[in-house]
Parts: C-alpha cells; structure tokens; sequence
C-alpha cells in the first residue's frame, strides 16, 4: 500500500511539474484577405494571437536585449511566391535581468503578403511554423504548426482586402515590415528592409487611412500652431479672400448696395452690412460642420459633380438678376413693415448675398489660408468652429468698417446713371464664373448643365413677365409654382434623359496631358524615386482659380519648363477636380487640406520634400529647382 501511494505521489509530482514547465497555449487564428484568388492575384494572411495572461511575445527583431526572435516558417512555396511580413507594433518591455526587448502583451497580430503564382488546383495546401518564445517569470519555447488552405478559382474575389473585418483592416494599416536576424525568417524569401513608397495602395480606403502608408518627412518653413495664432492668421487670411479673384464679382454687386445706402442714415448701412456679414459667417460654420463631421476639406465640395451643378445654377441665376430679369419682391405686408420702420430694405437680401459670397470664395484659397487650414482640419470640432468663423470674421469684416466710416463711405460715387453699367458688367462677371466652373465637371455634363442653364433663365424670364412688380401674392405663388416645374422639367430631361445619352456614346474620357506634365500615379512616383530623378507634383482642380493662376505665372512658364527638361525633372499633375484617392491620401500626408500644392521630391533625398502652398512665385520656384540635384 505504501508503494502504491508513493507511485501515486510521483506520479502527481510528475504532472505538476510537466504542466509548470510545459508551453502555455497561444491561440493563432488566420485570416484570409479575399474568399478566393487567381493567378497574379496579391494574398495577405493575417496570423491574430491572443497570449496567456501575464505572458509576454518576443518580437523580431528582438532589440538590445536576450532571447529567442520570432521566427516564420512556410514549409514549401507551391502555388505562392511569399514576399513580406509584417507586424502590429511591439512595445518595450524591461525584463528583469539584462536589457530592454520588442515584446508582446495580450495579442499581437502578424501579416504574411504573397502573390499567387498558379492556380492549377483548387486549393492550395501548405504549413506555417510559428516558432516563438514566450515568458513570465520564466521563459517557454513555443512552436505550431498552421494549416494553411488557400481557395483558388477562375476569377478572385472582388472587393478590398478584408472588407468583411474592418478591425483587421485597421490593424494592417499600422504594421511594419518585419526584419529578421540570422537562422530567422521565411524560408527563401527576400524581406525588404525599408518601408516601401506606398505598401498598401491596393486597399479602396479614405485618403486618411492611406495617407498613414506614405513615408515622406516634407520640409517647409512654417509657423508653430496654436489656437491663438490659428485664429489671427484665419481672420487676416479672411480679410484676404476678399481680394482673390473668385469674390470679385459679389465685391462689385456689395460695392452697388454702399451706393445705394449712402443717401441713408449711417445707422441703416451698418446693419445691411451686419446682414451680409451674418451671412458669411452663417456659412463658414456650416462649411466648418462638414469639416468637422463629415471629413470634407476647404473647396472639396466642387468634387462632386452634382453640386457643382447646385452651384453654377445657382450663381447663372443670381448673374440673371444683375440684368434686372426678375426681381425677388418680399410680401406687401413685410415691405409695408420694414417701411414703417425706416429700414427701406429687407436685410435678408443682404444675409443671402453675404452667403452667396463665401460660396464664390471657396475655389480660392489666400496666403497663409493653406497652413492654417492644414493644422486646423487636425484638430478638435471646437477648435475647427473657431477658426472657421474667424475666417468668416475677417472676410466679413472690411465690409463692416467701410459702412461705419464716413470717410470710406464717401469713396463710394453717389448713385447714378453708373451703377447699371456697373451691375451688368457683375452680371457678365458672373456669368463668366458659371462658365469656368463647368471646366471641373465630366465632358458628359457639361451639355445637360448648359440645357438646365438655359431652362432656368427661361423660368425667371416668366416669372418677371407674368409676376411683375407690384403683382399680388397669389399671382407670384402661382407664376413661382409654374417656373419651379419648369425647371423641374429641365432638370428632368437634362440629366435623366439627355446626359445618360451622352454617357454611353462618349464615355467618361481622360483628358490628355501635355507633353511635359504626366498624370499622377504611385507607379510614377516610386520609378522615379528608385531612378533617383527629382520629381514636381502640382496637386490642382480645374475649379481652382488659383491653381490656374500658378500654371500661368509659374509651372508652365519658359524658365521652369526649361529646367524641368535640363535637370530630367519628372513632372506629375494630381489632378483632384474629381474625387482621387490615392492623390489626396498623399496630399493629406504632406500636411495639406487644399489646393493649390505643390511638391518637389529632390532625386539625391526624395524622402523630404519641399512643399509649397497657395500661391507660387515664379522666382522662388526656379531658386528651388535651380538648387536641387
């Protein structure tokens, strides 16, 4: 009896001491980043490991201190050519003896990046070794094998990889390339030890996410932000816009109203120009909401064909106004009150035009605008409420001096003979901007906005002739109703009917690109790097006028094109008049929210480029390209 117990007892020694020292369990989950694949097509298999509490996983590259790397191991190639792996970030882990390790705590996830090089079978068949050391207060070799079971088929999956997780996606966007040290690895497979220019283009994600991806540090000489700072240069900056070209048009018909109100008291001058100020400032913080909650950068909003549409209608029909076509009349009883009051005008006109204004100046972006957005757009919906409506407190506030000085307003020519000569030559000036803007839309809209053009100028014309001054409310509701369904009517054949049409006969169709300047694209950009030629990158949208401005005065002048072609310089043109991805991914990871941008990658350190925002003076380019190797 006493032999059996001692048996017992070393046996029960023995179990306890085998689950001591025996390996923790690690659980290893795979991934695959598409249901199925084909020949050529890229696979990524994520390896997701939850570790035992209290444990923590050696990473590879190990660090300064001791212990056992990670080590990766596929058992054969057939069917893929493995060419990466990656790792989420390890942290610093202090043991307590010797030095400091990349570890792991909790979990930890790895990618495996490969290209299928057949698919003769249906499936192909392979192991992973996973090969690790894992500790707590003592430390555990650890190694499994993981069946690997790739689907084949005759056409892959559609769709970004790991569409179906978006965690997994997430956690690729920040992994690195692991390197690994001697006896360490994936058998016969070459790893790339510095980032590549862009490692997941392939992903269809928002510019933000891939912007995390490039690996640029720019170089520009700029200002060190803060709230205060950020606010003085977005009101000065607002004071500037009024003088870009896009505003000019709205600056003459407000120059029109000072006219009109100099013969009135001082009183009513400054609340008209309250009301047009009230109206900016409205619209900056409605421009700043969308920059806040809907991630929409300063102009983007041209990008979308459909409100490019809005807006050229809308500012057709305000172009028609200045020709005294119609004439928008508020109710008797509301004029009859605004009279007897002494205010002889309803400053909701002003409001709407104070709006219609900062609509105008959003193609544009002044000096010192760019870098103030660009640090703006970063930071807190709060802190982006303020500097917007700083922005609109600076745009609105030369009109609020002008009409609380006397001395400004007697600049102002009194009224006249003039000032119809005046408003039609705004008229035309805004006729002339609905007219560029339809450069930013799709050939195959440009017919179907100019037939909508056409019918809504029709519309108003009826509405003048059938529902003019003085006419009774009911007769305006109904001529109103009428020319709303007119409209409706051509909105309906314009672009239900006709622009299908042109669609399918003419296609969407690149615009070809003059000799010197190509297309932007990774592919470029990466040959170009890897050549050690420098390379100029205009980020520009046709709705850009101030984009426009620098091509003319700038990037395509004699000086600079003579140099691009002496110094073999490749010249790239990313083109976001439509919506582009990659282009502004690489825009947003410069540090931009807004064009015009323009980047120069020097061939001899292209991983720092020089940036230069808004405005570009000819002079200071060719010092630049001058300069660089």
């Amino acid at each position: 009896m006493n032999k059996i117990n001692a048996h017992l007892c070393l046996i029960l020694c023995c179990f306890f001491i085998a689950r001591l020292f025996a390996a923790p369990e690690v659980s290893i989950d795979v991934s695959y980043s598409k249901e199925h694949y084909t020949q050529g097509d890229t696979i990524i298999l994520a390896l997701q490991c939850q570790l035992p509490e209290a444990f923590h996983l050696y990473s590879n590259p190990l660090g300064p201190g001791i212990g056992k790397p990670l080590k990766l191991q596929v058992s054969t190639n057939r069917g893929v050519e493995w060419w990466e792996a990656r790792k989420s970030p390890a942290k610093k882990f202090y043991p307590q003896m010797g030095d400091w390790v990349w570890a792991y705590e909790k979990s930890a996830t790895f990618f495996l990046l490969g290209t299928i090089t057949h698919n003769n079978d249906s499936v192909i068949k392979d192991t992973l070794v996973f090969d690790a050391l894992i500790c707590d207060k003592a430390c555990v070799p650890f190694a499994k094998e993981i069946p690997l079971s790739i689907t084949l088929s005759s056409e892959s999956s559609k769709g970004a990889p790991f569409s179906y997780d978006k965690k997994i996606k997430k956690q690729l966007l920040t992994t690195e390339v692991m390197t690994f040290t001697k006896g360490a690895g994936i058998d016969n497979i070459s790893i790339s030890t510095e980032k590549p220019l862009l490692d997941l283009g392939q992903l269809a994600l928002n510019p933000d996410e891939i912007a995390s991806q490039w690996n640029y540090t720019p170089k520009e000489s700029t200002f060190q932000f803060n709230i205060l700072l950020a606010l003085v240069l977005a009101f000065i900056a607002g004071i500037i816009l009024n003088a870009m070209p896009c505003v000019l048009p709205v600056l003459g018909i407000k120059i029109l109203s000072f006219s009109e109100g100099s013969e009135g008291t001082k009183k009513h001058a400054v609340l008209r120009s309250l009301a047009f100020a009230g109206g900016m400032v409205s619209l900056f913080l409605i421009l700043a909401s969308f920059a806040a909650f809907a991630g929409l950068s300063w102009g983007e909003q041209f990008q979308e064909p459909k409100m490019l549409v809005a807006i050229i209608s809308i500012i057709f029909v305000f172009a028609l106004g200045m020709f005294d076509v119609f004439i928008i009349l508020v109710p008797n009883k509301v004029a009859e009150i605004e009279q007897k009051r002494g205010k002889g005008k309803n400053y909701l006109d002003d409001f709407i035009k104070g709006m219609f204004t900062t609509i105008l100046a959003t193609p544009c972006s002044g000096p010192l605008l760019g870098a103030t957005l660009a640090w703006t757009l970063l930071q807190s919906p709060l802190v982006i409420y303020m500097v917007f409506g700083s922005i609109g407190l600076g745009m609105a506030f030369p009109y609020v001096l002008f009409s609380s000085s006397s001395r400004l307003m007697k600049l102002i020519p009194k009224p006249g003979a003039w000032m119809a000569d005046f408003k039609h030559l705004m008229g035309f000036l805004l006729f002339g901007f609905a007219i560029y803007l339809m450069m930013g839309l799709p050939k195959d809209m440009v017919l179907p906005t100019i037939i909508l053009c056409t019918v809504l100028a029709f519309s108003v014309m009826l509405y003048g002739r059938f529902a003019p001054f003085g006419s009774t409310i009911q007769k305006r509701l109904i001529t109103g109703l009428i020319m709303l369904c007119i409209a409706g009517v051509g909105i309906h054949a314009s672009f239900n009917i006709l622009y299908p049409l042109l669609s399918a006969e003419h296609g969407s169709g690149d615009k070809k690109s003059a000799a010197l300047w190509q297309e932007f694209s990774v592919d470029k950009l990466q040959q170009a790097h890897e050549a050690k030629r420098s390379v100029v990158i205009d980020f520009t949208a046709n709705w850009c006028m101030n984009c426009q401005f620098n091509k003319v005065t700038a990037y395509h002048t004699r000086e600079v094109s003579a140099l691009l072609k002496k110094k073999n310089i490749v010249a790239l043109k990313a083109d976001l008049t439509k919506e582009n991805t990659i282009a502004e991914s690489l825009l947003h990871h410069l540090g931009s929210r807004s064009v015009p941008f323009f980047a120069i990658f020097p061939g001899n350190d292209h991983r720092n480029p020089i940036i230069l925002r808004d405005i570009v003076r000819k002079k200071r380019l060719v010092n630049i390209l001058s300069q660089i190797e």
